[in-house]
Formats: structure tokens, sequence, C-alpha cells
């Protein structure tokens, strides 16, 4: 009988944010890591297929992966990881390069330029250099219309803190403490209670040519419980999360911490692997669907939509402040989209020269050490 696949979970490690190009792959290697594969070379080298092969191959032994993906392009994966092999496979070129951190005793570095044509790539260096120029300034009209967009989310959720206060966020940040405190105990009587617990920074959308995008649905399938924290920025959602951090680090829970796209010191989503709770910032543009395993708790006061016209703009509810956001943001992601048209445009330059044959066989060979150490489980 055919062994079922593994479960796959899809995430970023970085993104296209208000502060530029915001990047969490320097965090990925950790105590736990037995190996590191770091991939260089161009655009059109391969990287990308390499790594969805890497992870398909391990997901039919029925094992789990979680499938890193690219901000800047949709349909390409910047990484995999193997968490019950503590293997991972990451593409380390800019914009999010990485460097080895434990040479050999964890990284090691593949060089995919290593199977293509120099002296063929040499004919092509002007139009490689126009276009590498013409991106990088679609990139910085990118982040020019972001941090307009992220100066005013950041206006507005400081707008709404001063008219609102404490008091709306305490009681749904004690019910939320208190659930996971009771889970905390229960899993600590069945296991070891020794263990540290621990942070992990990600993101769970981006801002990507298409748009925003987000894979709520894939991080949180495992959740037998999620609070949905529902209102305008501003309101609890950031104070109640901040709350949660401390509990977790008294509690020694393991966190999974989920950053904001745009604004990325600010934190919109938390999950607890151990006790399977989740906590999510469910406002658009990462709304999540209510279901029977989730807790909504509407944290915008009634008093705002009855309140004076003065009160109403300053909390963005009276229809100035949306238009705004979503106009900035379009302009961003327009410049995103022509982006990923030069960088198709360099993946053209590349793809002629590579001899993807030799580079096959040399993935072969990556495969079966990395199946090597299943077999060894």
């Amino acid at each position: 009988m055919p062994k079922s696949q593994g479960k796959t979970r899809d995430l970023f490690l970085g993104g296209n944010t208000g502060n530029g190009f915001f990047s969490f792959y320097g965090q990925l290697v950790t105590e736990e890591t037995e190996h590191l594969y770091i991939l260089k070379g161009g655009p059109g080298t391969g990287k990308s297929t390499f790594i969805k092969q890497a992870g398909e191959e391990i997901r039919r032994l029925g094992l789990p992966v979680e499938f890193i993906h690219c901000s800047s392009d949709n349909d390409s994966l910047d990484g995999v990881v193997f968490p019950t092999l503590g293997i991972a496979m990451i593409d380390g070129t800019a914009p999010h390069t990485v460097d080895p951190r434990y040479p050999g005793a964890v990284d090691e570095i593949l060089n995919l330029g290593a199977f293509w044509n120099k002296k063929k790539l040499k004919t092509m260096k002007k139009t490689i250099l126009e276009l590498t120029h013409t991106g990088s300034l679609c990139f910085s009209k990118a982040y020019a219309y972001l941090k307009g967009a992220a100066a005013i989310y950041r206006d507005w959720s400081r707008a709404n803190q001063r008219l609102t206060g404490d008091a709306r966020w305490r009681a749904p940040a004690a019910e939320i403490e208190k659930e996971i405190g009771r889970r905390a105990g229960e899993y600590r009587r069945d296991r070891n209670p020794i263990k540290k617990g621990g942070f992990r920074r990600l993101f769970a959308s981006a801002i990507t040519p298409e748009g925003p995008v987000h894979h709520l649905e894939s991080i949180f399938q495992d959740a037998d419980l999620l609070y949905l924290l529902e209102g305008p920025p501003g309101y609890g959602q950031e104070s109640i999360i901040n709350s949660l951090l401390r509990t977790a680090g008294e509690k020694k829970l393991t966190v999974e911490v989920f950053h904001c796209a745009l604004c990325p010191e600010k934190i919109d989503h938390l999950w607890f692997p151990e006790i399977k709770v989740g906590v999510i910032g469910s406002t658009p543009p990462h709304r999540y669907p209510a279901a029977q395993n989730t807790r909504r708790l509407n944290l915008e006061p009634p008093a705002v939509t009855g309140s004076s016209s003065r009160t109403r703009e300053l909390a963005g509810d009276n229809g100035k402040v949306r238009p705004v956001l979503t106009g900035l943001m379009e302009k961003a992601v327009a410049w995103l989209r022509q982006a990923k048209t030069v960088h198709d445009e360099l993946e053209d330059c590349y793809r002629p020269y590579m001899d993807f044959q030799a580079l096959d066989v040399f993935k072969e060979k990556i495969l079966a050490e990395i199946l090597s150490s299943v077999k060894g489980r």
C-alpha cells in the first residue's frame, strides 16, 4: 500500500515591505539544523525548480515539508525546509543573500553557475547589465510607494490607539492567556517539562506582483483553536499579541511569530504548535474565514461609528484612509509587476546557456544525499 504524502506548509521568509526588502533568511539555521544547502547562481539557472523537486521527493515519502515562497514571483520558490530531517535548501542570492555561517559543519554552497557557458554569457553582458539596472529601479519605485503606505498605516494605527485606550483589549487578552495557560499545563504534564520554547520569525503574507498574498489556511491547518482578532489597525491587536508573547515566554512555549508584510516591525499572527492554538489578525488583506474551531473577537468599539465626524476621520472611519492606502499599494504592486517582467527577461538571457543535462546529474547526486538521511532515520 503506497505511503500517504506528507503535509505541506506554505510561508515566506522575506518580503517587499515599507522598509524595503526585509528578510528572516538569516534565522533559518538553528541548533537543530543538520544541513543547509545554499544555492547560488543567476536568474534562470534552475534554483526554484531544484527546490521544488527536492520538496516533492521528500513529500512523496510521507514526511512534512515547508515551502518558502518568493515574494517577488508568485510562481517561484526561495526555499524548502524538512523539519523532521533538520535539512533545508534555500536560494542564497540577492536580495536575500545568505552565506555560510558554519561552513562544512552545517552549511554547503551549491554553485549552479558552474553549469553555464561563461563565454556565451559574456556576449550578453550589455543586456544583462541594463536589465539588472532597470530591475533595481523598479524595486526602488515600488519601495517608495510602500514606504508611503506604511507611514499612513502606522499613523492610522496610532490614532486608533489614542482614541480607544487599553480597556478594549484587556478582556480578550485575558481570555486567550487563560486558555493558553490551561493548554500549556496539560501539554507539560504529558511531555518533557523542561523544554525551553523559543520564537521563530516568519511572514504569513507578502506584497507580490499579483498583489497581497497570504497562506494562512496552510499555516494554521493543524489548529484545534483559532482566535480571530477583527477590527481596523490600532484597536488592540498588537497589545494582545505582545501580551501573549510574554505569556509564551513564561510558559516556555514554542511560538511561530508572523510579521506584517507592510510594516515588518509589527506582528500580525501567532502559532503555538505544541498546543495547536493560533491567533490571527483577521483584517484585510489577510482575512481568515470563521469556522467551527475559530473564536471571533471584534475589537472595534461601537462608539466610533456614532461619534463626531472629526473622531471618525481620526479613526479612518470616514472612507478617506483606505482609498489612499489602496492607491499607494496598487502603484507599488504595478512596479513589482514591472520588476518581475524584467527578471523574466534576465532569466531568458541565462537559460539558453545552461547545461541542464549536466545540472540534472548534479541534482540527482544531492537528492540522493538528502534521501539517504531519510533512510538513516
